[in-house]
């Protein structure tokens, strides 16, 4: 054997030993793993809502899960580490009840895709779903079924990475599966509870957390705008819309917006340009495509009173959901 086979032998032998060529010494596929309650797509708002913290943070994702045991997820996420100011979606809010104006949400919502992501595996051993991220974070949750066969609920139980409350839903409809304006605006709104878990401060500026749980929801009587991508309606107080992310996408993203209208006639603004209520949701859908309502985050950064920082946020995590 000339000089050149002997040193490429050698190399192919030290490969074979370290486990990094095909050969049987490779590791084994990932045991099958039962989805939990058989589905396989959740979206999930889950965050760190905490009174005594001014680092309160959430995340809104969705994630996929596979029979082998493995799940990746995509999300946004906001924190009041980062003074961040709104985005705007580019959906105007056009002859349908509230003021005509480009609907903002929370910064970077309005994306293409989603930013950040995460690769892990799950298991469920009963109805503890227990996700194990490749960063060494995990998650758990308790999952029901309040739909057969068709919609899995998840109730936050634990995590190792300082979140204290979430909320999730899945299905096996596909992430373009959503509902369109047209039948948001149609839903029985009046069948939709509002759980929620908010920071906030009072008067002293002194955090809190606004929690509860209601029905029905605060605001219910929407009309869809020209266009299509938006609906909208008023009170004699405020101003409410419910809109895609931006002008194309097709995915499971709605945002909330709401603001008084005092705010912004005090300002000389036809639209609101201060710390209005930006609330980033994913639907909740079944695997018969019916909508259940949505998991969401406030992302609510002060934006607009230098002097009060992170005293002047609102940011939480909440579910409107008929389930």
């Amino acid at each position: 054997m000339g000089s050149r086979s002997m040193v490429l032998a050698a190399a192919l032998a030290a490969l074979v030993g370290a486990g990094l060529t095909g050969s049987a010494s490779a590791a084994e596929p990932p045991a099958a793993q039962a989805a939990p309650a058989g589905m396989h797509r959740f979206v999930v708002s889950i965050g760190k809502v905490d009174a005594g913290s001014r680092q309160n943070w959430n995340r809104l994702g969705m994630y996929t899960l596979t029979d082998s045991g493995e799940v990746s997820e995509v999300h946004w996420h906001w924190t009041q580490r980062e003074r961040v100011s709104r985005s705007y979606t580019g959906v105007p809010a056009a002859n349908c009840g509230a003021r005509n104006c480009n609907v903002q949400t929370g910064n970077g919502f309005q994306s293409g895709s989603a930013p950040d992501r995460l690769q892990g595996t799950y298991t469920v051993s009963g109805s503890v779903l227990r996700i194990t991220w490749s960063t060494g974070i995990w998650e758990e949750w308790t999952v029901s079924e309040p739909v057969p066969g068709k919609l899995a609920k998840l109730a936050f139980r634990g995590n190792n990475f300082g979140a204290t409350h979430g909320f999730g839903y899945g299905s096996e409809a596909a992430f373009t599966t959503r509902a369109s304006m047209a039948q948001i605006a149609a839903a029985n709104h009046d069948a939709f509870v509002h759980t929620y878990y908010l920071w906030k401060t009072d008067s002293n500026q002194v955090g809190y957390v606004d929690q509860g749980t209601g029905s029905p929801f605060w605001y219910r009587d929407f009309t869809v705008c020209t266009g299509s991508r938006c609906a909208a309606g008023r009170t004699d107080k405020a101003q409410y819309y419910i809109s895609r992310p931006n002008t194309s996408a097709t995915d499971r993203r709605d945002t909330l917006w709401h603001w008084f209208t005092a705010n912004a006639d005090g300002r000389g603004e036809f639209c609101y340009t201060g710390n209005s209520h930006v609330k980033p949701m994913l639907e909740i859908v079944d695997s018969d495509g019916v909508l259940h309502g949505w998991v969401g985050v406030e992302a609510s950064i002060n934006q607009t009173v230098p002097a009060q920082g992170a005293n002047a946020d609102d940011i939480g995590v909440f579910a409107i959901a008929d389930v």
